[in-house]
């Protein structure tokens, strides 16, 4: 594999996929070379992927009251810190409340999920 281009030397190199059999080739994208084909390198399949708990990217609580009905559904913070003290506010809020004492739960603004592994027959 080349680190630059052997044509121009750029090193705006990049790879392609070609013909039968699922070869990569690299190409330079500044003079529009094109190497061989070859095998591509061996990859491990990932079974754990992080996603999004919200359509925000970011953290949120949610706030419940003394019977465990929702109350507050919060915005989305970026930081988890901030998040954490606007819940703790709302959860001295209740403190003496007849409906409290408030339950409050902290969401993250990802998790990581594992998927389940098939291997076709060789």
């Amino acid at each position: 594999m080349f680190t630059f281009c052997p044509r121009c030397e750029s090193k705006d190199l990049g790879d392609q996929w070609v013909g039968p059999g699922r070869k990569l080739r690299q190409h330079c994208n500044k003079c529009g070379w094109v190497g061989v084909p070859r095998t591509p390198e061996q990859k491990i399949v990932q079974t754990t992927k992080e996603i999004k708990v919200n359509q925000f990217y970011g953290f949120e609580y949610h706030l419940f009251d003394r019977y465990g009905h929702a109350m507050v559904y919060s915005r989305t913070y970026k930081d988890e810190k901030e998040c954490e003290l606007a819940l703790r506010e709302e959860l001295e809020r209740g403190r003496g409340k007849e409906d409290g004492p408030y339950t409050g739960v902290l969401w993250p603004a990802t998790t990581v999920v594992e998927g389940k592994l098939f291997v076709g027959g060789t």
